[in-house]
């Protein structure tokens, strides 16, 4: 008897794992088939006359579906700074092409400055399949006409570091503040160590001056808490020759065509954290636009 129950337990075991293989990876049926957009936001220059956003119907047996959607009016207005190309705000998949296209008329305004504008776009129901998690998107509508574009952009960067003994070569690029501050431009890499956080400065009216606050954390690393952006009132490169709290590094227009600018401290740009020196760079240093 005892054989009989070991026999039978082994039996149900087997049965159990067999129909039960937690090996085996869930699939994906058609129960599950889903619509969403193609991607998460999107921008477009408001001189590209035309944007198309994709939208995608994910499915095995290539389902038909009509989507509805609705625009969600931003700073970007229907009618002022974009139109819906067709008028109708249906989306017809016909089981071919699992991709359809939403797609805009980009109005201008050249020569004005309106600042990036925003609008949104919302899956609302679909037939035969579910709204995926990506049903919402919004697209920002590029202003060209920013008041410091002239000197936004990628720059060639050339000076002397204070290490090696050397002068050397690297990119700095000058951004827009995404929020809206006209006086602002948005720093990377300002330093031939290379950063991965940008810092800011602020601009004079007439774009012969970048003026960049000190104690700005530059940088973040593994090894150390924080690396600041930091300046001298010398060469010594003395924790005493610190430039205070509310100091600022400054950079002069020195050269109009090709753009130029010079830092003009005594002692340039200069990256620390605590006592130990990340990057410096000397006074003199130029950046030079591409």
């Amino acid at each position: 008897m005892n054989k009989i129950l070991l026999y039978l337990t082994l039996l149900a075991s087997v049965t159990l794992f067999g129909a039960c293989n937690l090996n085996e990876s869930p699939e994906f049926n058609d129960a599950d088939a889903f619509v969403a957009f193609g991607g998460n936001s999107f921008s477009v220059e408001e001189t590209a006359e035309v944007l198309k956003v994709p939208v995608r119907l994910t499915s095995l047996k290539n389902l038909t579906s009509t989507v509805t959607y609705e625009l969600i009016d931003s700073t970007a207005i229907a009618g002022r700074d974009y139109e819906l190309s067709g008028g109708a705000t249906v989306l017809n998949f016909d089981g071919k092409e699992p991709v359809q296209y939403i797609e805009f008329n980009i109005l201008p305004h050249e020569g004005v400055f309106t600042g990036d504008r925003i609008f949104g776009i919302a899956l609302k129901s679909a037939s035969n399949v579910s709204l995926g998690s990506n049903d919402t998107v919004y697209v920002k509508i590029l202003d060209l006409d920013h008041p410091l574009s002239a000197i936004l952009g990628d720059y060639a960067v050339y000076g002397p570091n204070y290490f090696s003994n050397r002068d050397d070569n690297w990119t700095v690029k000058l951004e827009k503040d995404d929020e809206g501050d006209v006086s602002k431009v948005w720093i990377s890499n300002l330093v031939v160590a290379g950063t991965n956080q940008k810092v800011y400065g602020i601009v004079n009216e007439d774009m012969t001056k970048i003026e960049i606050p000190v104690k700005q954390t530059i940088a973040t690393s593994s090894s150390y808490n924080s690396i600041v952006l930091e300046g001298f009132d010398n060469a010594d490169i003395n924790s005493a020759d610190l430039l205070p709290d509310g100091s600022k590094l400054t950079m002069t227009l020195t050269q109009d065509s090709p753009i130029v600018f010079t830092m003009d401290l005594p002692f340039g740009s200069h990256i620390i954290d605590v006592d130990s020196w990340y990057s410096i760079v000397l006074a003199g240093a130029t950046f030079t636009k591409k």
